[in-house]
């Protein structure tokens, strides 16, 4: 009979491919995984003697290279993201530390150097300043109301320019008579994060006099986070339809999906294996489409109820026309949007053809350039002028 040490060391092959198995689940990309898990197999090829396990081994082995070599034929195809070779660096780097209320947020007081290059070459080279209640500061707001409430994520927190240069600054330098201006984005926000600050009152502090508006940016990528399918998102607010049709808060994605294991392994496999995250891609843009237009319509509902203010909306999401837009797949979100009878500022009417809009946005980045924010102001005001003289009518 084989002694204790010699069943370990005959098993020790095993049970370190099977740790590192488990470990490249967590750590690794799922192609990584896949090929680890294959070597964890070959291992049961060799070391198995029952010819019905050993053909399982090698069966296994095959299944996870095929599904590796998927998994990298749609790494290959996928295409990239904009900000892929930028490199940032803020200081300090955890100026938005954890909220157990909204996931994150910046700490007031706070000043933050942030710098952005891509291939050797500089991006940006910026100041934030954070005021005392948490917002960034905004040259141009005065402490007297009325109050116009901006929120929103790093489109709205103006990542990767001058405090002056962002739209809440330049909306409020074009203010007469001056007025009390808020900016209250934060990177990396969705719209489960806003709508659960309104809920809690987390923006009263900053509120002075009325409100005469809240505003808020309505864009693409905004859609996945209401899912929570962005990986930072992971202790932020979730919401979901409840037994009578209406938005609830439930926790944090993070530990929803603890105690729905169903729903952590679909979050999982989504997140992780490209020919997964392809095959369910239309079902969740269905799902995040009616989530988003739901979070809208609740945002909408609690500006009237806590501030009597109308909610407006600054939308860069896709137009019927023209048909070269390169995320029409969003079309029917933003059709739903529309269809709410929220006043829309439409952005992307105002960026001309398709061919322009680099000049909008910082290179390989994607946030909004000075130029973008001065354009959306004069719109926004343009706006306002056109709803204040229907109500006077």
């Amino acid at each position: 009979m084989a002694s204790l040490k010699e069943n370990l060391q005959r098993a020790a092959p095993g049970l370190v491919l099977g740790a590192a198995f488990v470990a490249a689940l967590i750590w690794l990309p799922a192609g990584w995984a896949m090929v680890v898990g294959a070597l964890f197999a070959l291992v049961g090829v060799v070391r198995l003697r029952r010819p019905m396990l050993r053909n399982g081994a090698l069966a296994l082995a095959s299944l996870l290279l095929a599904m590796a070599a998927v998994e990298l034929a749609f790494w290959m195809l996928a295409p990239n993201a904009p900000n892929v070779g930028a490199s940032k660096q803020e200081t300090p780097p955890d100026w938005y530390p954890q909220d157990p209320d909204l996931g994150f947020k910046p700490r007031p007081n706070t000043t933050i150097a942030a710098t952005a290059s891509y291939d050797g070459k500089p991006l940006y080279n910026v100041t934030y300043h954070i005021d005392d209640k948490g917002g960034r500061v905004v040259p141009g707001s005065v402490d007297q109301g009325p109050t116009w409430l901006f929120v929103g994520d790093s489109y709205m927190f103006s990542e990767g320019v001058e405090d002056r240069d962002t739209l809440p600054s330049m909306f409020a330098r074009r203010l007469d008579p001056p007025a009390h201006v808020v900016n209250t984005g934060v990177p990396g926000y969705g719209s489960t994060n806003i709508v659960r600050a309104f809920e809690l009152g987390t923006y009263d502090k900053q509120v002075i006099g009325k409100v005469a508006a809240v505003i808020a940016w309505a864009t693409p990528p905004l859609l996945i986070r209401v899912t929570g399918d962005a990986s930072w998102m992971n202790t932020s607010p979730r919401y979901d339809f409840g037994s009578d049709g209406k938005l609830h808060w439930s926790g944090s994605f993070g530990t929803y999906r603890w105690t729905h294991p169903w729903a952590g392994a679909s979050y999982y496999a989504r997140s992780n294996v490209g020919w997964i995250r392809r095959a369910t891609e239309e079902y969740m843009e269905r799902e995040q489409t009616k989530l988003y237009i739901a979070l809208m319509a609740r945002l909408a509902e609690l500006a009237r109820e806590r501030y009597d203010a109308p909610l407006i909306l600054l939308s860069n999401g896709p137009e019927k026309e023209p048909a070269d837009q390169p995320d029409l797949q969003y079309l029917p979100a933003f059709d739903g949007l529309r269809a709410l009878g929220i006043p829309i500022v439409s952005v992307r009417k105002k960026l001309g053809p398709v061919r322009d809009w680099q000049q909008y946005f910082i290179p390989h980045d994607g946030h909004p350039t000075p130029k973008m924010n001065a354009l959306v102001t004069d719109a926004l005001i343009e706006t306002l002028t056109t709803l204040k003289d229907k109500k006077a009518q």
